[in-house]
């Protein structure tokens, strides 16, 4: 069964999450890859932003304007109400994926689990399609998601699929998060193989199509470290990148 991410329930339930190992090393990597920090990154598309908590380190971090898109109405929702800046701007994404921006629009895009939210093979083309269609020619695109060959491995977060279980591309991966305190958040995810979403980058246009896996620093002595030893060699997360 397909995680809806149109309820409100649901993307309030998402909200609730603490994105500890985002903050310890996940994001961090993701903006340097989207080149953010570069002279001519001014306006940023966050492509699947869901609650806004990706934009709004954003904005807190450079010197920027984002645009904050998703699909969900009840994401947007949560996110108007919870972040409100002149900086961060909200769009509905609309039919075919698309979107109301001009051709080569954005200085930089980025999205966070969106692809392993969708089951549809077309759909994913189209975003990819979507986002070269609104970046400027030279501006990167990166792309955080679950690592596809983290499989069954006991993250701080929780666990991707069963151990010892193989996934072809398009299966339902069940994503159990786990949350302190709290009970945890099970969701339904889709595997995409590396190699089958550097190709639909390579598809829509883009050059340059690469991915690192970052894992948590040594050094990292911040919340929740000795809960995150696996994280230290094992990465949890992929980061594509690709250039227009």
């Amino acid at each position: 069964m397909t995680t809806d991410w149109s309820l409100l329930e649901v993307a309030e339930s998402y909200e609730d999450y603490e994105p500890i190992r985002e903050r310890a090393f996940a994001w961090t990597a993701l903006f340097e890859q989207a080149g953010l920090a570069e002279l001519g990154s001014r306006t940023v598309l966050d492509y699947g932003a869901g609650t806004g908590r990706v934009a709004e380190q954003i904005v807190g971090r450079y010197d920027v304007s984002v645009i904050a898109a998703d699909r969900s109405p009840s994401m947007l929702q949560v996110a108007r109400r919870k972040r409100r800046t002149s900086r961060i701007t909200y769009q509905a994404i609309g039919v075919d994926q698309r979107l109301d921006l001009d051709d080569g629009a954005v200085d930089a895009a980025i999205s966070t689990f969106v692809f392993v939210c969708i089951p549809d093979a077309e759909i994913v083309q189209a975003i990819f399609s979507e986002v070269y269609r609104v970046l400027r020619p030279g501006a990167r695109y990166a792309m955080l998601d679950v690592n596809p060959d983290s499989i069954g491995v006991p993250f701080e977060i929780g666990q991707y699929g069963e151990v010892g279980r193989s996934y072809a591309a398009g299966d339902a991966v069940r994503m159990r998060l786990t949350r302190p305190d709290a009970e945890p958040v099970d969701l339904v995810d889709y595997h995409w193989p590396k190699d089958v979403q550097l190709e639909r980058l390579r598809t829509a246009g883009f050059r340059e199509v690469g991915f690192i896996e970052p894992t948590l620093p040594t050094e990292y002595d911040g919340p929740d470290a000795d809960r995150m030893a696996v994280e230290r060699t094992r990465p949890p997360y992929v980061i594509y990148t690709a250039v227009k």
